[in-house]
């Protein structure tokens, strides 16, 4: 079965000649990686990290809300990437901070339970992130959703990741 097509709960990694052109440029691995499975649990619980400094922002809809969610969804996916097989290095150069490229690359490797409204977050949030606008405060960002509704998209969107990459939130508490 080609990699694109196994399920978020897979956890094999990906080999032989996985060709992500839609993540980004083009590459081809003809080895297998073996996931960083410490790495992608630590960017786990950073995403949640980052999701709770956002929901005790006192702005609930300008930039510092905003940087923080667009963290947590970036870090989330990004763990989920992490659990597949792509490397850090990997993300950091051809990623990004692309939300909407991250959620693509993702969904590509078998992530399924994208919540309502991620998507539409990741296009508000991503060109704001990736231009530093959000980090220096200079924009609070139209959103797609009202706020309550986007922070039960980003937390439905980490337990999901959560989920995927083996995560128990209870254990590690």
């Amino acid at each position: 079965m080609p990699d694109h097509q196994k399920t978020e709960t897979s956890a094999a990694p990906l080999v032989g000649d996985a060709t992500l052109g839609r993540c980004g440029r083009s590459i081809t691995r003809t080895r297998q990686r073996t996931p960083d499975q410490r790495l992608a649990r630590a960017f786990g619980h950073n995403a949640r990290a980052f999701h709770a400094m956002a929901w005790t922002d006192d702005d609930r809809v300008g930039s510092r809300w905003a940087y923080h969610s667009a963290i947590a969804i970036e870090l989330g996916l990004k763990a989920y990437l992490l659990h597949r097989g792509l490397s850090d290095d990997w993300n950091r150069v051809y990623l990004r901070h692309d939300l909407t490229k991250a959620l693509r690359c993702a969904r590509m490797l078998g992530f399924r339970r994208v919540p309502d409204g991620i998507a539409e977050l990741a296009a508000v949030f991503g060109p704001l992130y990736a231009s530093g606008a959000l980090r220096s405060g200079s924009v609070s960002p139209d959103l797609p959703l009202p706020p309550d509704d986007a922070d039960r998209a980003i937390c439905d969107l980490l337990s999901a990741v959560e989920a995927a990459i083996g995560i128990d939130r209870e254990a590690d508490a």
